[in-house]
């Protein structure tokens, strides 16, 4: 299974035509799995080839992006609710308080759940809703709201999925709190050092890959801010992963953002 997370840059201009970027994915990263962040969600049913599940609308009336996780080859199902309990089995709704930020759904393939995959965008708010400049406030609160799940008949399998807007460095405390494992983080003895890297305090352990692209200069930041998490579980059938622009060369014409790629056996 190929999973991939890629941030569309259809919140802000310059937009590229949604079909032009479905089409350049499906070509060229060949995902059967893709979580879009910031993308613009479709009016009524995806391209050709594909399945998707997003919320109708996106985050507002004047920002009709989102999150949108879609697949091909597989089955994907929205997830609304979860059941809970070992004994005292009870269904709980799933309800984030940004709902087009975060998107939960199963992935089938033939008659088995492979995972329950959470695409998440981590919005640039604090508690308040006020404007911070970083996920460190909501993809927190994001998660928590989604805590059923993490407790559900779910658990064992879950990958959560997106542009976190957060440094690798902030990302540790919710990896652990949710008991999840970081895919890039896993695989850092297969790269070499990510030279400049934002937010890092690995020093020459660091394996990033540079997914974000902070200015049009070419001095600009290099950081990673997409990520892909797995509970131990999926972590185990973990292969390899990569992308960012030495993986995918001219990513920087289509967006700031480059896509992240998992494989799993």
């Amino acid at each position: 299974m190929r999973l991939a997370t890629w941030n569309l840059k259809q919140a802000v201009a310059p937009k590229k035509p949604a079909a032009d970027l479905w089409q350049w994915i499906g070509d060229t990263v060949e995902p059967d799995v893709v979580v879009f962040t910031e993308a613009k969600v479709p009016n009524e049913t995806p391209p050709a080839g594909w399945q998707a599940v997003w919320i109708p609308g996106g985050v507002g009336p004047k920002r009709r992006w989102g999150t949108v996780i879609a697949g091909r080859g597989v089955q994907v199902t929205a997830v609304t609710s979860v059941t809970t309990g070992r004994v005292r089995q009870k269904t709980v709704a799933l309800e984030p308080r940004w709902p087009a930020a975060a998107v939960v759904a199963d992935i089938t393939v033939g008659s088995e759940r492979w995972a329950t995959v959470v695409g998440l965008y981590g919005l640039t708010v604090d508690t308040n809703g006020d404007k911070c400049g970083h996920g460190r406030y909501s993809v927190p609160a994001l998660l928590n709201d989604l805590e059923p799940l993490f407790t559900s008949d779910r658990a064992d399998r879950i990958i959560v999925a997106g542009d976190f807007n957060m440094w690798p460095s902030d990302t540790w405390s919710i990896a652990a709190d949710f008991e999840l494992l970081d895919c890039v983080s896993l695989t850092a003895a297969d790269r070499p050092v990510l030279a400049g890297c934002s937010g890092c305090d690995e020093g020459d352990q660091c394996g990033h890959l540079w997914t974000h692209r902070n200015g049009n200069s070419p001095n600009a930041a290099v950081q990673q801010i997409d990520f892909i998490f797995a509970t131990p579980t999926l972590a185990d059938e973990l292969d390899t992963v990569y992308g960012g622009p030495d993986t995918y060369p001219g990513i920087w014409d289509l967006s700031d953002h480059a896509p992240v790629v998992a494989e799993f056996s």
